[in-house]
């Protein structure tokens, strides 16, 4: 990241925080997304790619001078790829990222509910489980937008007519973020991984540098544009300008954007390992939903106060910088 001078006036952290609460105090109805979205994840039918992994993993053949250590390591890895997606569903998609609905039981495994055994249906080819993907992905991403969409109407208290007019363009740039995002993966992040892994295997220390090295980068690159699609929701800008905007506040207000990231990702990090304490058939599963929307909720509602505040200090104190002496006695 390259060196910005602070702006004099700094965004309040705890401020929009406990702005994020008052706004959903006054907006229950916020809780709703994603307490209804964990509902369906957890009694809805799953749909399960497991026989398909099987037959994947059957349809390898060993060539004849394998190794028996190979041979363990080969089978120890089918072991453990066949019970990650045993019980999971390609409905988890629809928990989209980076732009979704946050959710407690998306990912979890469920072979359980609190009404008995889940619902589940094999899907039958590889091309309808890509199928699954991409219409669960797409639905996950307006899904999200609508609930970003009232998360401002909440917080800015405009009607739903004067956000609707502005929806589908703003859903458009969401999109392109998204897009973005899942291309710098596959050609940037996905080819870095695979070097560090090569290293790794030749050295392992080379592998711990190499991964630190590539998580500065990542944090150092992500953090600038973290306020992206706030600033599409909030002020309608399309994709270049939304991130352009977002480096804009970001970068002179560094460190509480920094501070507030690492409370917002660190708190519900570290209440999920509570929620998630029920069992798959424990009517508490239900309480650990009502947590984990409660307080996901809140730090994504406080997200839109603190990118408000901070980009009401950078320009502020930018017209203070731009301004001489003179005219700011005046």
């Amino acid at each position: 990241m390259r060196f910005a001078v602070p702006a004099k006036k700094q965004p309040k952290v705890f401020t929009a925080i406990k702005a994020g609460f008052d706004t959903l105090s006054t907006h229950a109805y916020l809780l709703l997304f994603p307490i209804l979205l964990d509902i369906y994840f957890l009694f809805g039918r799953r749909l399960l790619v497991t026989a398909q992994v099987e037959e994947m993993i059957q349809a390898v053949v060993l060539p004849p001078e394998t190794t028996a250590d190979m041979l363990n390591s080969w089978q120890e890895l089918s072991t453990a790829t066949i019970t990650t997606f045993k019980h999971f569903s390609l409905t988890a998609f629809l928990r989209s990222y980076p732009l979704g609905i946050p959710s407690l039981l998306a990912f979890r495994p469920l072979a359980l509910n609190p009404l008995g055994a889940a619902s589940s249906t094999q899907v039958g080819s590889a091309g309808a489980a890509f199928l699954y993907i991409l219409v669960f992905s797409l639905i996950g991403i307006v899904l999200g937008a609508l609930f970003l969409t009232a998360i401002r109407m909440a917080v800015q208290k405009k009607s739903s007519d004067a956000v609707s007019s502005q929806f589908l363009r703003q859903l458009w740039s969401l999109f392109v973020l998204t897009f973005v995002l899942v291309l710098a993966g596959i050609f940037v992040l996905t080819p870095a991984l695979l070097l560090i892994s090569v290293f790794s295997a030749a050295l392992p220390i080379l592998g711990s540098v190499g991964y630190f090295f590539l998580s500065l980068i990542v944090i150092s690159t992500t953090i600038p544009v973290f306020f992206t699609a706030h600033d599409i929701i909030l002020y309608g800008n399309k994709f270049g300008k939304a991130a352009r905007e977002s480096i804009g506040v970001v970068r002179p207000t560094n460190g509480k954007t920094s501070l507030f990231i690492f409370m917002a990702i660190f708190t519900t990090y570290a209440a999920n390992f509570l929620w998630h304490i029920p069992a798959d058939d424990s009517w508490m599963l239900i309480i650990s939903i009502l947590g984990h929307g409660l307080v996901t909720t809140i730090f994504f509602i406080a997200s839109f106060h603190f990118y408000i505040d901070a980009r009401a200090c950078v320009r502020e104190s930018l017209t203070a910088e731009t301004a001489g002496p003179d005219q700011l006695k005046a």
